[in-house]
């Protein structure tokens, strides 16, 4: 099953995952299935866990942090970034997406707190 973080209108893609208002979940067996995210201000396993009830194997998404790329890895989740000129999760091309791997997930997960200097 395949995750995307959305907005409200569920049709444009939210700029990040976390903390997106509602996620699409696509599968050839369910068909599309919306749901809001009662997780987005909890940073505990409950949002992660979530996610298995679906058996979402793939995300699709425009940002997020190295941490959350990490616990995805960990659940068996891959992790594909859209381009930025996409706006609409009907419009994503899979073969335009970025596959996460553990060689370039430092570079393109810009999000959090992982890569700031300590003050």
């Amino acid at each position: 099953m395949i995750l995307i973080p959305i907005e409200l209108d569920e049709k444009t893609i939210a700029s990040r995952f976390r903390k997106a208002d509602m996620f699409v979940f696509i599968s050839a067996e369910t068909g599309i299935v919306f749901q809001e995210n009662h997780f987005k201000t909890d940073k505990s396993a409950l949002f992660f866990a979530n996610f298995k009830n679906y058996d979402v194997d793939a995300l699709y998404v425009k940002g997020l942090g190295y941490k959350t790329y990490l616990k995805l890895q960990a659940l068996g989740v891959k992790v594909s970034l859209i381009p930025e000129d996409v706006h609409l999760y009907t419009h994503i091309d899979p073969n335009e997406l970025i596959l996460l791997t553990d060689d370039n997930a430092e570079i393109y997960c810009t999000l959090g707190h992982h890569n700031k200097e300590a003050k």
